[in-house]
């Protein structure tokens, strides 16, 4: 402890208090830099993301959608995606999570391959389908699987 009656620590007792503030401060650059690491993924998906809707063309977007499903099951190492159709990722949406995905299906098929006066407002339709399916599958995973989703850099081409 203190040398008596000064207030001063002994230097076994400092020697102590700076090794423990020496490894809360690497704990803290750590967890800085795991959180830093994260953003930086979670950025990159979503700036991949968005970049594919910089489009007005209905068959693009539509293609867009079919990608975003694509990638998000990759992720979820589902990786019979990756080619599949757009008809293929409804059944594999359906066998892997027991979610319905037949409008999305219909609308970005709309979009994608149907008459061109139509392909619009079937893009719009195929954006929000997709958003509806994809809040649905995320009820069917577990936080941890969510989160192993979110993190994967498999939909970027990496296996992990």
């Amino acid at each position: 402890g203190e040398t008596p009656g000064t207030g001063v620590k002994g230097a076994g007792e400092a020697h102590r208090s700076v090794a423990r503030n020496s490894h809360g401060s690497l704990l803290a650059l750590l967890a800085l830099l795991v959180a830093g690491v994260i953003a930086v993924i979670v950025a990159a998906k979503l700036a991949v993301r968005r970049v594919r809707y910089l489009t007005r063309d209905p068959r693009r977007l539509a293609a867009a959608c079919r990608q975003e499903l694509a990638d998000y099951l990759v992720d979820q190492h589902i990786d019979a995606a990756r080619s599949a159709t757009l008809h293929e990722l409804g059944a594999i949406v359906q066998h892997e999570l027991s979610v319905e995905p037949d409008a999305f299906v219909s609308a970005a098929t709309a979009a994608r391959f149907g008459p061109p006066a139509g392909a619009p407002s079937a893009a719009r339709e195929a954006r929000r389908e997709l958003r509806v399916l994809l809040r649905r599958m995320r009820v069917r995973l577990r936080l941890t699987e969510r989160v192993r989703g979110l993190l994967s850099l498999r939909s970027f081409g990496f296996t992990s």
